[in-house]
This record gives structure tokens, C-alpha cells and sequence, in this order.
């Protein structure tokens, strides 16, 4: 049972079968709306998948993921186009706030986790 235990740390979570956590879906759009600039993930047992997405012909997305009370924090940037984000999050981080910005403003969601 130890090593399951170094093991089940050392990836991230220990789940017993019919106990695990429901993933956490999210969706941040920049102020141009959703059909042209968002960002929208998962999170699950300490792991972020995210998919970045601009095809606005004026304005690249940035995206940061900030992670509290850690405050380590991850950058996108995607200028028509799409790009993928999957990160391991830290240890100690009980919330993540996205926050995407594009055409001149931004904005954010706080994730618990």
C-alpha cells in the first residue's frame, strides 16, 4: 500500500473506484465574443487541457492561467490560429483564473480546484 501511495503522489491524486471528482470544464471569451477569440479546458485531478482560438483578423488572444495562492502563471498568445495548452498545475493551488484578453479589453473566470 506504500508505494501505491509514493506512486498515486508522485502522478498527482489517488482515486479509489467510484470516488473520483468530476472534471471541471470552463469557457473564457474576449470581449469580441466566443465565435472569434475563446479559450475553453479542462481541469482534472491537479491537470489543465486547454484549446486557445483567434481567427479575428484585427486583434491576437492572450490568455494567462494563474494559479492561487501559488501565483505561478502560464501564457498563450495565439494570432489566428489555434494552439493547445496541457499542464500539470502545482501542488497547493486551490484556484485558477483564466483570463483572456483581445480587441482592446478582457475576461476572466476563477476555477476552484
Amino acid at each position: 500500500m506504500k508505494s501505491l501511495v509514493l506512486i498515486a503522489a508522485a502522478v498527482g491524486g489517488l482515486a479509489f473506484p467510484g470516488t473520483a471528482a468530476a472534471a471541471t470544464s470552463f469557457e473564457v471569451c474576449s470581449p469580441l465574443g466566443c465565435a472569434v477569440q475563446s479559450v475553453r479546458g479542462t481541469v482534472d485531478r491537479g491537470h489543465l487541457v486547454a484549446k486557445v482560438s483567434d481567427s479575428s483578423p484585427v486583434s491576437a488572444l492572450t490568455v494567462w492561467f494563474t494559479e492561487s495562492p501559488v501565483g505561478r502563471r502560464l501564457q498563450v498568445v495565439v494570432d489566428d490560429g489555434v494552439r493547445w495548452l496541457d499542464a500539470g498545475l502545482s501542488t497547493g493551488a486551490t484556484h485558477l483564473t483564466v483570463r483572456a484578453c483581445g480587441g482592446g479589453g478582457c475576461n476572466s473566470k476563477t476555477i476552484p480546484l
